[in-house]
C-alpha cells in the first residue's frame, strides 16, 4: 500500500511539472511579446487630398479640349511612334529578372502634331527658379519676367502639391506651359505622381513631367560622390516606378540625361521590363550648354546643338526622335572653357541667346540645318537667383540687362512646323 501511494505521488508530481513547463513556453493569445519586432519598412502612397482635383480616371490627351490655352494641329500628322514589341533577350547576359511594368492599354500614341503646346507658340522658354519652395511673391515677380521675355514655356522645379496648387493656375492664366520637375535625388522614390498630375490638369495645363535630373553627375548624389554600379541600378529601379506611375496617371513622361551611356542603360531597362509602350507618350529633356562655343558649334556635345547627339541615339535605336524640350542650357556669363573661343561677355551672351531664340522664327538652326519639328522649346538657365552669377535677374553679379532688353524687344512670331507649310 505504501509503495502504491509513493508511486501515485511520483506520477502526480511529474504531471504537474510537465504542465508548468508547457505553461511557461506557450503564451496566451492576448499575451504581448517580450521584445517587439522592428517595424516592417512599408510605404503607403498618399491618397489624393482634394476631390475637386482628383477625377476617378485621368482625362486622355486625345482631343485635349481641357488644356487651355493651347494649340493642337492635327492636319498632316507626322508618323506616329510605333508601339514597339519587346526586344529579344535570349542572348542577354544572365541576370535577375526585373519586374515588368504594368501599363494602361487605353492611351493612344501621340504623333508630334498631337502633342499639346501653348497658344502662339514661339519655342521660347526659361528655366524658372532653383528654389523648389518659392513663394507667391517669387512666382508673381518672375512670371511677369517670363511674360516680358515673351516666353511661352518654362521649366519649374517644385517641392510639393502646395506649390503646384499655387503656381499652376497662374501659369495657365498667363498662357505659359510648364514642364514640372519634382525635386528628387536619383536615390529617392516618390509616390504622389497621380495627385500632382490631377492638380496640373485640373487647371487646364498639359501634364509634362520630368522624372529626375542629371543622375550620372556626382552633384546629384549624397556626399557628391561619383555613382557606382549599384547606385545606377537603384536609380533605374526608381525611374521605372516613376515612369509607370506617371504614364498610368495620364501624364507625359519626360526623362533627363546628360550621359548617353546612362540614357542607353535606362532604355535597355525599359525594354527589359516590357515598357516600350511608354515611348509613344514620352519626351526627352536635354541640357545643351554652350560653354563659350558659338551657336553653330557641333564638334561634340558641348554646344547648344548638343541635343542633336541624343536625337541621333533615338533615331538609330527606334527610327524616330521623341519631342525634346531643352530644360537647361545656353551660355553662362564669363565662361572661357575653350581657349580657342572668346570668353562669354555681355555682348556675346546677348547675341548668342537672340540667335538661339530666332531658330524658332526662321526655322533654321545655327549650323544651317532645318529646325527639327521634335525640338519644342529651349529653356536657358536661369531666370533669377541671388547666388548664381548666371541668372538673368537678381544675381550678385548683376542683371543681364543687354540680353533681357534684346530678347524682350524681339517682335512677336508664331513658330511654324513642317505640317504647317
Amino acid at each position: 500500500m505504501r509503495t502504491h501511494l509513493l508511486f501515485t505521488s511520483v506520477v502526480v508530481f511529474l504531471v504537474s511539472l510537465i504542465a508548468c513547463q508547457v505553461a511557461t513556453v506557450t503564451p496566451s493569445p492576448t499575451q504581448e511579446p517580450t521584445a517587439p519586432f522592428p517595424p516592417r519598412p512599408t510605404f503607403t502612397p498618399p491618397a489624393p487630398q482634394d476631390p475637386d482635383t482628383t477625377p476617378a480616371q485621368p482625362p486622355p490627351i486625345a482631343g485635349r479640349s481641357t488644356f487651355l490655352p493651347l494649340i493642337h494641329n492635327n492636319q498632316k500628322p507626322s508618323p506616329t511612334p510605333p508601339l514597339l514589341p519587346p526586344q529579344e533577350t535570349a542572348n542577354a547576359p544572365t541576370q535577375e529578372e526585373s519586374p515588368r511594368l504594368v501599363l494602361r492599354d487605353d492611351l493612344p500614341p501621340l504623333s508630334l502634331p498631337e502633342w499639346p503646346r501653348p497658344a502662339n507658340d514661339n519655342g521660347r522658354c526659361m528655366h524658372f527658379l532653383r528654389n523648389q519652395y518659392f513663394t507667391e511673391e517669387d512666382l508673381d515677380r518672375n512670371l511677369a519676367r517670363l511674360q516680358q521675355l515673351g516666353a511661352k514655356w518654362t521649366l519649374v522645379v517644385y517641392a510639393d502639391e502646395n506649390i503646384l496648387k499655387m503656381a499652376a493656375p497662374k501659369f495657365a492664366a498667363a498662357g505659359i506651359v510648364p514642364v514640372w520637375r519634382k525635386m528628387l535625388r536619383p536615390y529617392e522614390r516618390y509616390f504622389g505622381w497621380q495627385r500632382d498630375i490631377n492638380i496640373v490638369t485640373s487647371f487646364g495645363l498639359p501634364p509634362y513631367f520630368q522624372l529626375y535630373n542629371e543622375p550620372s553627375l556626382p552633384a546629384e548624389w549624397e556626399g557628391e560622390r561619383a555613382p557606382q554600379e549599384e547606385d545606377q541600378q537603384k536609380f533605374l529601379d526608381g525611374l521605372m516606378q516613376a515612369t509607370q506611375d506617371v504614364y498610368n496617371a495620364g501624364g507625359l513622361v519626360g526623362w533627363q540625361f546628360v550621359s548617353q551611356e546612362w540614357l542607353t542603360a535606362a532604355l535597355d531597362e525599359l525594354e527589359r521590363r516590357g515598357g516600350e509602350r511608354v515611348l509613344a507618350r514620352f519626351f526627352f529633356i536635354p541640357h545643351p550648354y554652350g560653354l563659350n562655343h558659338p551657336p553653330e558649334y557641333t564638334e561634340d556635345v558641348n554646344g547648344v546643338l548638343g541635343f542633336l547627339v541624343f536625337a541621333r541615339l533615338f533615331q538609330e535605336r527606334y527610327g524616330f526622335v521623341p519631342p525634346m524640350i531643352a530644360g537647361e542650357g545656353g551660355w553662362k556669363i564669363n565662361n572661357d572653357a575653350d581657349a580657342r573661343f572668346p570668353k562669354i561677355d555681355d555682348t556675346l551672351h546677348r547675341d548668342y541667346h537672340v540667335e538661339l531664340f530666332l531658330w524658332f522664327r526662321d526655322g533654321r538652326l545655327s549650323n544651317g540645318d532645318p529646325l527639327p519639328d521634335y525640338l519644342f522649346a529651349f529653356c536657358p538657365w536661369l531666370i533669377a537667383d541671388k547666388m548664381d552669377d548666371n541668372a538673368w535677374w537678381d544675381s550678385f553679379a548683376g542683371d543681364r540687362l543687354m540680353t533681357i532688353e534684346a530678347v524682350s524687344n524681339l517682335p512677336p512670331f508664331v513658330r511654324r512646323f513642317s505640317w504647317d507649310q
